[in-house]
């Protein structure tokens, strides 16, 4: 392996030189810490309710209309919910006690704005103003700020790495290359508009789903770059001398039109997330994967009822995934309102019950052993009264 500064691993990056699309090696100093983090976003508000399906509520047919699936098509986790058939390759990591779903999710300001809704979930604030870095860049500095423990990986840092430490970025050459570049760069500056964010995600989700729908599968910013990205990200933090926290950011979840049932729009996409987790852990040792946790989230969930096009449009309380062999998993996390129309938030909606935060700062206590000012001042500003969810992690 190649030992590179950061001033010269992004001067390589840029050019093209350093990437390479099967075995990306860069060489770190030795971490802090033997625990790995990876986050995970889906941009564009995946449907919680379409992925970690809870077919046990009565309500539940009558309310999602003619996106309910049918029993057969789910792998059952328990009483109340399943999973989507795409997810199904996770079931057996769910018995294992590898995957925790979470249902009920949200974060603190209710927005149905991809844009405030992305800023708040990666700077980790309460409102989407107030902060120019993202709670993992916070988190790496608690840690001690080792510009060598976080990588960005797929494209442009993203806000939840942005701050006072330097962190490292990669993509393959075949991922940054003439058009495809152009897009990761022109999705920078019009997520920092607020009127101009939300219509350029709608535009580009679509884009994604015509390029998802390639007979030849050769789409590099379609569904094939789930698993190269993923499994590229595991060879990092596998490393003795790799990264120890990395984020990753899919965007195409965006589903207002024909959202679909099995093999569908939706469940297509969510069947590449799971094969691209089951490749991360691939590339681990039994080791280090037991050190391991991934947090897949997105900045909101959607209506519960379908729209006129046949998909769902913004909405409050969602899903997220908890993977890792460090991960207390084999249940499902929830504390459920239910889909009966008085339930719901803002009748049209499901409700929160937890806070993205609860679920983050649960997380980040267990795997670095952050202590609850350290989560409630610095890496979460001002969200004292924000409680961490306990028993997530091994």
């Amino acid at each position: 392996m190649r030992a590179l500064n950061r001033r010269s691993f992004l001067g390589a990056a840029c050019a093209g030189g350093l990437a390479t699309t099967f075995a990306p090696s860069l060489s770190f100093a030795r971490a802090s810490t033997d625990r790995r983090f990876v986050f995970v976003l889906l941009r564009g508000a995946m449907d919680g309710l379409h992925a970690i399906v809870p077919a046990g509520d009565p309500h539940y047919r009558a309310a999602r209309g003619s996106l309910a699936y049918a029993a057969n098509d789910l792998t059952r986790l328990d009483g109340m919910f399943g999973l989507a058939p795409g997810l199904s390759p996770l079931a057996a990591s769910y018995r294992s006690g590898e995957l925790l779903p979470v249902q009920g999710l949200a974060i603190p300001y209710r927005t149905r704005s991809h844009f405030d809704a992305q800023s708040i979930l990666e700077t980790g604030l309460d409102k989407p103003v107030g902060a120019a870095s993202g709670w993992l860049n916070r988190t790496l500095e608690v840690l001690g700020g080792a510009s060598s423990q976080g990588i960005a990986v797929g494209g442009p840092l993203p806000l939840s790495m942005q701050g006072r430490v330097p962190v490292a970025t990669w993509a393959p050459s075949a991922l940054r290359s003439g058009n495809e570049a152009f897009i990761d760069d022109l999705s920078q500056l019009y997520n920092l508009d607020p009127v101009l964010a939300d219509p350029f995600t709608a535009a580009l989700t679509l884009q994604e789903q015509a390029m998802d729908m390639d007979a030849g599968g050769t789409s590099k910013r379609g569904l094939a770059q789930f698993e190269q990205l993923f499994a590229a990200t595991g060879r990092f933090l596998n490393a003795a001398d790799g990264a120890r926290i990395a984020s990753l950011e899919f965007s195409g979840w965006d589903t207002h039109v024909g959202q679909g049932l099995a093999n569908g729009t939706l469940d297509r996409r969510l069947n590449a997330l799971a094969t691209g987790l089951l490749a991360l852990k691939s590339q681990f040792s039994a080791d280090a994967w037991s050190k391991t946790v991934v947090v897949v989230a997105t900045e909101f969930g959607r209506t519960v009822a379908t729209n006129g096009s046949g998909g769902t449009d913004h909405g409050t309380g969602g899903a997220a995934l908890l993977y890792g062999g460090a991960v207390r998993g084999g249940r499902v996390l929830a504390d459920w309102p239910g889909l009966a129309s008085h339930q719901l938030f803002e009748q049209r909606d499901l409700r929160p019950t937890f806070d993205t935060r609860q679920l983050l700062k649960g997380v980040l206590a267990a795997q670095f052993d952050l202590r609850a000012a350290e989560l409630d001042r610095l890496v979460f500003p001002d969200s004292q009264g924000v409680p961490a969810l306990a028993g997530l992690v091994r």
